[in-house]
């Protein structure tokens, strides 16, 4: 009987101490409560000040900031507030709209030129300190300001195109947490996406989208060039792998193009040290689909196969080595770590030309070997110039 009773409280107990844990939702927050934050950009304007332009969602309509509202549609909003920093502007917005300001659907950054070029990193130093924003939400930097391009995108269709960015194979793409590993590394360079707007004309409206236009160069927190044309496309090969690179030959002694495609491709990087002689070999492969052949040429003919695998591999390499080139001679900005590959295999003596590594990556020798595998001629052998 006894036995029974103390059963019974032991219950009781668990039951008291399960209850006290369940205690129920109470953080919950209403989704009408909420002006969720769809995309961020930010300006540096005059006098030092930081203008922010936050591009909301706001479930009901009724709920608008009452502070410079650019534009809107159904439930987006664009609203701007200026600080003296980001951080300063955000407290504003807070202080501003009568919602809790929720960033677990922010999916993208926008930087205006102008600011990246005197102190990115200063202002990327709020996204990475504070626990809201998503590490893995996309960052670029803006041709123009970067409110420009985000008051275009006032509609409600906003939050799945930007939703969508981080899964186009043709856009590249840097996330935040990309972004910080870049500006806290060694050799504190590397390469961000410029963004910029499409205009696209139809029988009712104009319709605003999203666009990639070249790579910022990014080295001690600040933006210190562009690259755009052959030298953007000899960086996607090596930073940026899962981007869908487009390459167009012009075999020799033909008329014509083939273009094609990547399917899929990988690089390796492998520093040699040797005789106080610094040396990378970078190995580069892919595998390409056929897209269009203008030219003569019956591409399923081995022989020809060769040939183009060979003239594939000739421009890829080319396009590689005029990025580099540049970024070696002209700017002098290790945006491919070369520093970080050295130490893992070298650690004291790289550590030796810590100092000095913009003259020593300067002179580092570098050898580019390619690799084509052409997976897919195409579903067709037909040829227009041969008829």
């Amino acid at each position: 009987m006894r036995r029974k009773h103390l059963n019974s409280l032991k219950i009781y107990i668990t039951l008291i101490l399960t209850s006290i844990i369940l205690s129920g939702c109470w953080d919950v927050m209403e989704v009408n409560d909420l002006a969720i934050v769809i995309a961020t950009g930010i300006d540096q304007i005059e006098d030092e000040q930081i203008e922010v332009t936050f591009l909301l969602y706001v479930p009901n309509p009724s709920g608008a900031a009452s502070g410079e509202v650019s534009g809107s549609s159904k439930n987006s909003y664009s609203i701007s507030m200026t600080g003296d920093t980001f951080s300063d502007a955000v407290m504003k917005l807070e202080s501003e709209v009568p919602r809790e300001i929720f960033w677990g659907h922010s999916n993208i950054f926008i930087f205006g030129s102008e600011l990246a070029k005197k102190e990115l990193g200063k202002q990327i130093d709020f996204l990475v300190r504070t626990a809201e924003p998503r590490e893995q939400s996309q960052i670029y930097i803006s041709q123009d300001k970067a409110k420009i391009e985000v008051n275009k995108f006032v509609s409600i269709n906003t939050a799945e195109l930007f939703s969508k960015l981080p899964k186009s194979r043709y856009l590249k793409s840097i996330t935040l947490k990309d972004i910080e590993e870049m500006l806290v590394n060694n050799s504190q360079a590397g390469l961000v996406p410029i963004s910029d707007t499409n205009s696209v004309k139809t029988s009712a409206d104009t319709i605003d989208s999203f666009a990639v236009k070249g790579s910022a160069i990014i080295y001690q927190g600040k933006m210190i060039s562009s690259i755009s044309g052959e030298k953007d496309i000899g960086s996607q090969w090596l930073l940026f792998p899962k981007t869908n690179t487009p390459i167009n030959i012009n075999p020799d002694g033909k008329n014509g193009k083939v273009s094609a495609e990547t399917i899929k491709k990988s690089t390796k990087v492998t520093p040699l040290l040797e005789d106080k002689t610094w040396s990378i070999k970078i190995k580069v492969k892919t595998d390409l689909l056929i897209l269009q052949n203008s030219t003569s040429l019956d591409i399923y003919n081995p022989t020809v196969m060769n040939q183009l695998k060979k003239e594939f591999s000739k421009k890829i390499k080319a396009d590689i080595e005029e990025f580099i080139n540049h970024i070696q001679k002209d700017l002098k900005a290790d945006v491919l770590q070369f520093y970080e590959a050295f130490h893992r295999s070298y650690p004291k003596e790289t550590d030796d030309v810590k100092e000095n590594w913009e003259e020593q990556f300067e002179n580092i020798k570098v050898s580019i070997q390619v690799e084509v595998k052409i997976k897919n001629p195409g579903v067709t052998n037909l040829n227009i110039e041969n008829k």
